[in-house]
């Protein structure tokens, strides 16, 4: 007999293969009418494909986008971590994108992750508020962060690294090159790493006997079109800056293109600083000075401590920083 093809149950539900498949596969993200009607479609055509199993622990990484390096550095340790455990690990970024999906950190969307008492949900540089944290706390999911944007209650643990001192660094490395006038591009306004990374700045300035300048520091983003925008602007202010301290590797990319276009070599007119150490900061010509942050090592480590909170080994709650460190490649030099 012809077997039944996911497809097919796709086409009977009146649904996508991918939603078919989150189902089958015990994927929180999916409305329970949209659930119903899928398997009633396996059902009433034989599917048998997904037979049941003992639910394994799974790992639900929630992303504000997949479309940074930052993100698949940190994807790839927790990929090995549950490698190592046995575990399942679900991805989801935010928004959801298919019609019927349920939004990550909803009500619905904690309440399917708790119902085999074996998922634990870690939200990366995405916004966790009170009622979503109650959510979570409710369906009796554990729940952390990597990176958070903002200030969380003790009882969600967090993964993160010395910012302030990655900040602290990366402005005393241009101030040792003799560099006075720095820009800083920083990230989003409510972000915590983003204000601590902006604190370790100003700290350096401080204590270099610098001035703090607030026209000097412009932005609102990590990614590369906030710091080319942000670059620009203050390229053409006079006098300009002779450094720029960026607040991620994307944004000190787009500082790259913003002093190509304002005919700047760097590092020979404009010494610039970002902040990861991701892949890109490698391909980048010339290579990026960059303050790394382990973020394969944050991914394992929110990984383990998921797991260990669904086993109850681990009930500590108090925030984790990795050492941050600076890597000076070819895009700094002496004033």
């Amino acid at each position: 007999m012809k077997r039944t093809t996911l497809t097919e149950v796709a086409v009977h539900a009146g649904v996508s293969k991918g939603t078919v498949s989150k189902v089958l596969n015990g994927r929180p993200d999916v409305g329970e009418s949209t659930r119903e009607k899928v398997r009633a479609a396996a059902a009433a055509l034989g599917y048998t494909a997904a037979a049941s199993r003992q639910p394994r622990s799974a790992i639900v990484l929630v992303f504000d986008t997949l479309e940074s390096n930052y993100s698949l550095q940190v994807m790839a340790g927790a990929v090995d971590a549950c490698g190592r455990a046995g575990a399942d690990l679900l991805l989801n970024t935010l928004p959801a994108l298919e019609k019927g999906d349920v939004p990550p950190f909803s009500e619905e969307w904690f309440a399917h992750c708790g119902r085999d008492g074996a998922t634990a949900v870690i939200a990366v540089t995405t916004p966790l508020g009170e009622e979503q944290i109650a959510a979570a706390a409710r369906a009796r999911v554990p729940l952390l962060a990597i990176d958070p944007v903002n200030s969380l209650p003790p009882a969600v643990p967090s993964i993160g690294s010395t910012n302030w001192a990655g900040g602290l660094e990366a402005t005393n490395h241009l101030i040792g090159l003799g560099h006075r006038r720095i820009g800083h591009l920083r990230g989003p306004e409510g972000s915590v790493p983003a204000g601590e990374r902006l604190a370790g700045y100003r700290s350096a300035l401080e204590a270099a006997g610098i001035a703090y300048d607030p026209a000097l520091v412009v932005g609102d983003g990590f990614s590369y079109e906030d710091g080319f925008g942000s670059a620009a602007h203050l390229l053409g202010l006079e006098p300009r800056p002779t450094a720029l301290f960026a607040a991620s590797d994307e944004a000190a990319l787009g500082a790259f293109e913003a002093a190509r276009q304002a005919s700047l070599q760097i590092p020979a007119d404009l010494s610039v600083v970002g902040f990861d150490d991701t892949l890109v900061a490698r391909w980048a010509s010339p290579k990026l000075t960059t303050v790394r942050q382990p973020l394969q090592a944050m991914g394992e480590m929110a990984v383990e401590r998921a797991l260990g909170m669904l086993t109850g080994s681990s009930r500590r709650a108090h925030p984790i920083q990795l050492q941050t460190s600076l890597v000076e490649r070819a895009s700094t030099a002496p004033l």
